[in-house]
């Protein structure tokens, strides 16, 4: 349901289990950095916070037809549910690990080690070491638990029922790399270099 609009676009509520699609991260964009802190911490806020809406961090996109988004921002959030989901698929058979995929525009092998992380292949390239990273802290939050399966059941469960995305949908003609720029200055994690080479791709952008 939407839950409010703005001439820019549209933001709504929406269940992590409801995200589908196929997402473009753009050139402009950095990799996937997340280290198992940020990992382990949304898995325990969420397992903390039982019996409430959990509310992520916005996605930002912009459509591009056929059920195809730019990400604009929340890629660090979006490959890390995927991560999730797909360990949690050795616990929970029923979980869904096609609803949505992610297509890296520049790192494009980043997209098949995303369905099979592996740690023949972490060594690699810097996407791939931090996507496993991700993935062996999934898996270390989940042996410190009780019960695996049920710990696995009750997130999963909660993606689908009350753990949401602020989901921004950016109107077509908007320019992206501005949106982007805007959306990330005064983050820590993005450097002034990182900040330089999106404006400077936004200045080679024609119209």
């Amino acid at each position: 349901m939407t839950v409010g609009t703005m001439d820019t676009g549209t933001f709504e509520g929406l269940e992590v289990g409801r995200i589908t699609g196929h997402f473009l991260v753009p050139a402009y964009q950095r990799g996937f950095r997340w280290t198992d802190l940020e990992v382990t911490r949304l898995l325990q806020d969420i397992r903390d916070s039982e019996g409430t809406t959990y509310y992520l961090q916005p996605i930002v996109v912009r459509p591009l037809g056929s059920n195809r988004w730019e990400l604009i921002d929340g890629q660090q959030r979006l490959t890390t549910l995927a991560l999730i989901v797909r360990y949690f698929k050795r616990y929970v058979p029923m979980a869904d690990v096609d609803k949505y995929t992610i297509e890296y525009e520049t790192r494009p092998q980043s997209a098949e080690f995303l369905k099979d992380p592996t740690e023949a292949e972490a060594a690699k390239n810097i996407d791939f070491f931090h996507m496993f990273a991700a993935w062996k802290a999934i898996g270390t939050w989940l042996a410190a638990q009780e019960d695996a399966s049920t710990s696995a059941f009750e997130i999963y469960s909660a993606f689908q029922r009350r753990v949401k995305v602020i989901w921004y949908e950016a109107p077509p003609g908007l320019d992206a790399i501005a949106l982007f720029t805007r959306l990330n200055v005064g983050r820590i994690p993005l450097t002034n270099a990182e900040l330089v080479k999106a404006l400077l791709l936004a200045q080679g952008r024609p119209g």
